[in-house]
């Protein structure tokens, strides 16, 4: 019997592309498609799957004009409703935090986007057999971070090297281009580490979390 996925993808170029790469396989059959966060409660309901693959990032409905970390919703609504089925996250957010989540909500796998499609079937049949699958890359990012969980900043905030690096550049005013060309990071990649470090502040944005940052002597 082949691998039932359902595919929770809102960009239709990466849906058709995961169709693509199923499509003649004996071993692995799509069941379905989903690209927002109603119709994967729904079809969750409603379709027999063994696989879910999960990206993180979804619209709440057709209507909505953003995006938010709906996937986390999803893998909480499946522990909450004993709903039986393996979840791979394949997403292109790569932040420690986001990763150690969703692996705690009960991810069975996670590979970036980045990730090619032969790596994609081998997580898919390696999490089907009830194991656990991380990319390597993946796999790198935690190990790193853990590491770095250790040492607490000022103030009592936990910050990971990189973290204090975008820290500092935010406190010498250097925009999310200047970062990308001193750090060789991408934009989004930047953009997540800015609003983990907002949330660990507990600021209510960049401006605010650079005055907080001074007055914990992050800066000193």
């Amino acid at each position: 019997m082949p691998i039932r996925i359902l595919i929770a993808e809102d960009h239709t170029l990466v849906a058709q592309g995961y169709e693509k790469l199923f499509e003649g396989r004996e071993d692995i059959e799509v069941v379905g498609f989903a690209e927002t966060f109603h119709e994967i409660v729904f079809k969750l309901q409603a379709v027999l799957a063994d696989v879910l693959l999960l990206d993180l990032s979804m619209p709440e409905t057709r209507n909505s004009t953003s995006l938010r970390l709906a996937g986390f919703d999803i893998l909480e609504f499946t522990k909450s409703h004993a709903i039986n089925i393996k979840k791979l996250v394949v997403s292109n957010h790569r932040d420690y935090e986001l990763v150690k989540k969703a692996i705690a909500l009960g991810a069975d796998g996670y590979v970036l986007k980045s990730a090619d499609y032969k790596e994609v079937i081998l997580a898919i049949k390696q999490i089907q057999e009830g194991q656990k699958y991380l990319q390597k890359e993946v796999e790198m990012i935690l190990n790193e971070k853990r590491k770095d969980e250790n040492c607490l900043g000022a103030g009592g905030v936990l910050l990971t090297p990189r973290e204090k690096e975008i820290l500092r550049l935010l406190g010498e005013g250097l925009s999310t281009e200047d970062m990308m060309k001193v750090l060789t990071l991408k934009k989004d990649t930047i953009n997540e580490y800015r609003q983990n470090l907002i949330r660990k502040f507990n600021a209510r944005n960049a401006a605010h979390l650079v005055k907080l940052a001074f007055e914990m002597n992050f800066f000193s």
